[in-house]
């Protein structure tokens, strides 16, 4: 499968991409130049449908995870990337005839549960967004569900926790995705006959906040790590 991952520069696609460029044939992107970092990727704005229809010819899924990440990022500064970037994305992969696009949602979308320590939540309850980072996020959703709808593109949001190599603190203890277990969700996503579906992307942690329990049944999520292994006898 020919694969587009948008925010190819990013934090999260420089684990996820290492991870699965040997079972797919990947198109990167970013807004910014190619660098020595990530040499091979082309550069295009998501905000530009026309550019971004070229780039995805013969694509047959996208990988969407460009956008502003900052939880206290202005509305200025979240509307291209998150708003007008993503109904880009959705209308160009529609135009290009892409098959499927994972959405890279958060857990920012049901964000005031956690401050309310009402947990654990699960994919199914009212989004209460933390942040308009969050809410951000939410229409994506929301507009993912319109085009799977309405154009039968498969779209799967997953909402995720914190991607990094080790967990290192108890707020990580508990909303971890491991790089390995971020793969594997994401090539469980990308195989998947789901037309729809919202799913939490966190590792298999003792601790965590969140149900995965409709990522293992729909995708068949098997999260291999567990953040307790990193808090034994000091590891972190």
């Amino acid at each position: 499968m020919r694969v587009m991952v948008t925010g190819s520069a990013g934090r999260i696609a420089r684990l996820l991409v290492p991870r699965i460029r040997d079972r797919f044939e990947l198109v990167l992107v970013d807004r910014v130049p190619a660098s020595q970092a990530v040499p091979e990727h082309r550069q295009v704005d998501v905000c530009d449908t026309g550019a971004l229809t070229a780039a995805m010819h013969g694509v047959g899924a996208v990988i969407h995870l460009a956008g502003q990440a900052a939880t206290t990022a202005s509305w200025e500064d979240l509307y291209g990337p998150n708003i007008d970037g993503v109904a880009s994305l959705f209308e160009a992969a529609r135009t290009a005839g892409v098959a499927k696009v994972i959405f890279a949602s958060t857990n920012h979308v049901t964000g005031m549960y956690d401050r309310e320590q009402a947990w654990p939540v699960s994919p199914e309850q009212p989004v209460r967004p933390d942040s308009l980072y969050g809410a951000t996020k939410a229409f994506g959703e929301a507009l993912g569900r319109y085009y799977a709808d309405q154009f039968g593109l498969s779209v799967i949001c997953l909402r995720i926790g914190w991607v990094l190599e080790k967990p290192h603190n108890e707020q990580a203890r508990m909303m971890w995705l491991s790089p390995g277990d971020l793969a594997q969700l994401v090539c469980a996503a990308l195989s998947s006959d789901v037309r729809f579906g919202i799913y939490y992307a966190v590792s298999n942690n003792s601790r965590r906040r969140w149900k995965i329990d409709n990522a293992k049944q729909d995708l068949g999520y098997k999260p291999a790590d567990d953040s307790e292994f990193y808090f034994q006898d000091g590891r972190t």
